[in-house]
């Protein structure tokens, strides 16, 4: 089979006529690439156009390829038949003619006239079969008599269509096909008006599709900068809790020092409490025991005696140097000693330590 594009061929599979329709089955081979459009079925001077009921028409390998064209008639020349699937491909369907035999489908009705395509067929049917069976008549001789009333013809011998019956029959089967061009023109609409709106929805949806992929996109990345922010926070919290720890401890070892420190206080003032009582007792025994002597100075026989040492009578600056000697110290102006100093200076350098490692603290744990 030739084609107008070289390398393209059909190998005929079926060719049946089903109701009022014609469906050609086939194969095709060397029709990669090429669209296939809306079938047509090149009958002598027709073209025919294929129903929607196989649609799309596209090729396939696991499968036969099938159209079906509206078809009046019992005979298929398939001669004169030609099958155009693009502007470059028509094969013709040679190989002779087929009689097939037609399925029964529900009749589709006239809108003018009220009739369907199988009772017209029958009518020309039994028109040609009643031609064939009459005899042609011989020629005889002309008669006088009047015509008799010829019988009217019965519903089973209908007359042959005349010239005007057959004009009006073709017109309401032209009304028809122009009925049935309007409503698959309208189908056609309609389905290309649906296309378009599936078209417009399937871009609508991907559209929110695509939007609803970056609104994920982004909840996972703001998802992940919120699972860092907190791990660093919890990070964060740690390192402080460390440091609160640390201070606690700190703190804690100050409070020990400075309670150490304040033991030690009380102990070397209670120590200093016993010195000073000894200390004052010793001032007052001393006192009791200058005043005692003084009193047996007093009651001594005066200079020049006989029981006076010989020093003390030839050296009168013995005297006074030995009544210097004696005499008491000053009491302190200071109300405290020496040793109350050095406690005071111990106890301020701890507390001056203490209050650096409370300061080093807080600095760690703001740092």
């Amino acid at each position: 089979m030739a084609a107008q594009r070289a390398g393209v061929t059909f190998e005929l599979e079926r060719l049946d006529l089903e109701g009022d329709e014609l469906v050609v089955s086939g194969h095709w081979s060397g029709v990669r690439g090429l669209r296939f459009v809306r079938p047509t079925l090149v009958a002598e001077n027709r073209r025919i156009l294929a129903t929607l009921e196989h649609k799309p028409w596209a090729p396939s390998l696991d499968r036969a390829w099938t159209a079906a064209f509206p078809w009046d008639g019992d005979d298929v020349d398939v001669d004169g038949l030609a099958l155009a699937v693009s502007p470059q491909v028509t094969v013709p369907l040679d190989g002779g003619v087929v009689s097939l035999r037609r399925t029964e489908p529900v009749p589709a009705t006239n809108a003018k006239t009220g009739t369907t395509g199988k009772t017209k067929a029958k009518a020309r049917a039994k028109g040609k079969a009643t031609k064939a069976a009459e005899p042609e008549p011989e020629p005889a001789e002309p008669k006088l008599e009047p015509k008799a009333a010829e019988p009217a013809p019965g519903p089973a011998d209908p007359p042959p269509p005349s010239q005007p019956d057959r004009v009006a029959e073709l017109e309401a089967e032209l009304a028809a096909v122009g009925q049935e061009r309007d409503a698959l023109l309208r189908r056609l609409r309609e389905a290309e008006r649906r296309a378009s709106d599936e078209s417009s929805a399937h871009d609508d949806l991907a559209r929110g599709r695509a939007a609803a992929e970056r609104d994920r996109d982004r909840a996972i990345e703001q998802l992940a900068e919120a699972v860092a922010a907190r791990e660093a926070a919890v990070r964060t919290r740690d390192r402080m809790q460390a440091v609160h720890d640390e201070a606690l401890q700190a703190r804690d070892a100050a409070e020990a020092q400075l309670a150490a420190v304040r033991a030690q206080r009380g102990e070397a003032n209670s120590q200093r409490d016993e010195v000073l009582l000894a200390y004052r007792g010793l001032q007052r025994h001393v006192q009791t025991e200058r005043a005692q002597e003084d009193r047996a100075r007093d009651d001594a026989p005066q200079e020049g005696g006989p029981d006076e040492p010989i020093g003390v009578r030839t050296m009168p600056a013995a005297r006074t140097v030995m009544a210097e000697l004696q005499r008491p110290r000053p009491a302190s102006k200071l109300p405290f000693s020496h040793f109350d100093l050095w406690v005071i200076r111990v106890l301020g350098t701890v507390a001056a330590g203490c209050f650096i490692l409370l300061l080093i603290s807080i600095l760690r744990v703001f740092i």
